[in-house]
Order: C-alpha cells, then sequence, then structure tokens
C-alpha cells in the first residue's frame, strides 16, 4: 500500500568483494533509477578494516538515505535484489 508522504530511508552500504566501487556504484545507480525512490543522497565513500574472527580483505562503505513510498517488506526485496 502507497502512502502521500514519502518515508525517509537510510540504508548502509558496503562491500568487501571484488571490484567494491563497482558493486557500490550499481547499488547507488540501480537505487537512484528504481520509480518508487527519490531525492537520493549518498555519504563519502570510505574505506574501514574489516572486524571479526575471518581473515577478509577492507571494505568500502557509505551511507545512503532517500525518499520512498515503498512499505519495508517491498524495499527489502528491492535492496535484496541488489545485493544479490
Amino acid at each position: 500500500m502507497s502512502t502521500s508522504f514519502p518515508h525517509r530511508v537510510a540504508v548502509a552500504l558496503g562491500s568487501n568483494l571484488g571490484d567494491r566501487c563497482a558493486h557500490l556504484d550499481h547499488a547507488i545507480a540501480t537505487l537512484s533509477s528504481h520509480p518508487q525512490i527519490s531525492r537520493v543522497a549518498v555519504s563519502p565513500i570510505i574505506e574501514t578494516a574489516p572486524v571479526g574472527p575471518i581473515d577478509q580483505g577492507p571494505y568500502l562503505n557509505a551511507a545512503l538515505v532517500a525518499f520512498t513510498d515503498l512499505q519495508p517488506m517491498p524495499l527489502l526485496r528491492v535492496l535484496l535484489t541488489i545485493e544479490h
């Protein structure tokens, strides 16, 4: 169900595999072009060290803020599709 009052959403972006920058660029471009997502703003991309016991490479991270009329579960499906 849509509402006439868009919801503000914040999404954490991160990648530490393959072409990390291309993965983030793809996620940002896909979200920016979605017909039910607007006014996308993205923080600077920063590199951070991994946390945890598994040996892994550094992450590129950013935060994205946007407005959408998507409800939480449909938005989650969009995000999971992009992640996949």
